[in-house]
């Protein structure tokens, strides 16, 4: 199980788990349903490291990184391996679901 370091700046922030036990993070999961607008995005070695780039690319807004997290289960944005097909989801479905 991942847990958060006590020097984290999320230490104190509520720790979200399921059932199992499994580490969520600090808020609980949001699910992003696929739809036919959806894109797909291949990581090259210039973004592996940048899903907020990503963000900034595909929505306009780089704080929107997470949704790409979500989307595709990871959970260590800062590890995003080259050549790994992301599913960008679609902008208005960002918008419908998560900012209204």
């Amino acid at each position: 199980m991942t847990d958060i370091a006590n020097s984290s700046r999320h230490a104190y922030s509520t720790r979200y788990k399921d059932p199992a036990g499994d580490f969520w993070g600090t808020r609980p999961p949001v699910a992003i349903p696929g739809s036919g607008k959806d894109l797909f995005h291949r990581v090259t070695d210039d973004d592996a490291k940048r899903i907020d780039l990503l963000a900034w690319r595909y929505y306009g807004d780089c704080a929107l990184w997470w949704v790409i997290a979500e989307a595709n289960g990871i959970a260590n944005p800062l590890d995003l391996e080259a050549s790994r097909v992301l599913r960008i989801p679609a902008k208005e479905t960002v918008e419908m679901r998560i900012l209204r």
